[in-house]
């Protein structure tokens, strides 16, 4: 029996690693054009209540009394801008990748945690024929340059940020060497007054509907390593029709429900090299870049990147929930 009985469930999403060995390759390399070299134009929409993505400072108020926020953990920003670094998003959606295409698992704490699976140690590369798993093949690894790389994302509008109070932040106890830990979708819980209080913080955060625009550059990736990109985005093709079956989490803050964010795609430009030797370019927007996104998509399936039963599992437990709530305080 729980020590307390009426504590609320952890917001835990809990995707096992495969038995299956993951299939690597020898890495490709950069020297020439061998697949879809180009850049895309994609924004992301904040789903959740609020997204944080922490800057490491703070900022303080000496005329706060004990009414208000008095320090608080502040928002990313790059020149006095607001701000979502590029390596945020590169890390969410490696993860992601990592687990539906039954990649290594590239990070876990190795003094703590103790992976089960000796199939799915970190990737290491030592020359060009080096195996790589799916993920280190398109985000690199130690010693290899990865072929998707995402700028910084900015605030399409202004926007004016709030101070909102969570429950402390602590690392987990236990660790399940046999599953890939994400946190699920739920509701915001607010925790009260904005009185500073022990075992609580303050952090600055953007609200709900919050756009931020940013690019995603890709060098010699095929088809199919798109397609698992914008099945990580949270994509699935169904009647035809690009559909959104769940949404990425970025930044911190996440074991309190923050941080859900819908990913579109408004523009593909591509860059060829034609018989001559010379750059040619390519746009693919509107329709044809719904055509082309569906032939990525049916790609990854039929030359097996995607691991359909991780997918799944991924589908079902990222989706939205609603009952029971966030917890609000500690867990």
């Amino acid at each position: 029996m729980p020590r307390n009985p009426n504590i609320q469930p952890k917001p835990f999403a809990l995707i096992p690693v495969p038995t299956q060995v993951p299939d690597r390759k020898p890495a490709v390399t950069h020297e020439k054009f061998t697949g879809l070299t180009g850049r895309l134009e994609i924004s992301f929409t904040v789903a959740s209540e609020y997204l944080f993505v922490g800057s490491g400072a703070y900022e303080f108020d000496p005329n706060a009394g004990d009414k208000r926020p008095d320090v608080w953990y502040t928002f990313y920003r790059r020149n006095g801008q607001l701000c979502v670094p590029g390596t945020s998003i590169k890390g969410a959606i490696r993860a992601i990748v990592e687990a539906i295409s039954n990649s290594c698992v590239s990070q876990f704490r190795r003094s703590k945690e103790q992976l089960q699976s000796q199939h799915h140690q970190p990737c290491e590369f030592k020359n060009e024929k080096s195996p790589l798993c799916p993920a280190c093949q398109l985000f690199g690894t130690t010693g290899y340059r990865g072929r998707v790389h995402f700028s910084d994302f900015f605030p399409e509008s202004d926007v004016v940020t709030k101070i909102i109070k969570i429950g402390e932040l602590w690392e987990p106890r236990r660790y399940d060497p046999t599953q890939r830990r994400f946190y699920e979708r739920k509701g915001f819980q607010p925790v009260g007054d904005s009185r500073p209080q022990s075992d609580f913080r303050f952090v600055e955060a953007v609200p709900r509907n919050t756009k931020f625009r940013g690019t995603l550059t890709i060098e010699n990736v095929s088809e199919a390593e798109l397609g698992l990109m914008f099945y990580a985005f949270g994509w699935e093709m169904k009647n035809n029709q690009l559909a959104v079956v769940f949404v990425p989490k970025l930044g911190g803050a996440k074991p309190r429900c923050l941080g859900s964010v819908s990913i579109t795609l408004a523009r593909l430009r591509l860059w060829n090299v034609d018989r001559q030797g010379l750059f040619t370019r390519q746009e693919i927007v509107g329709q044809p870049m719904l055509e082309f996104s569906r032939r990525c998509l049916q790609e990854c399936r039929e030359r097996g990147l995607l691991h359909l039963a991780s997918w799944n599992n991924a589908v079902q437990k990222f989706a939205s929930k609603t009952d029971p709530p966030c917890p609000g305080g500690l867990y």
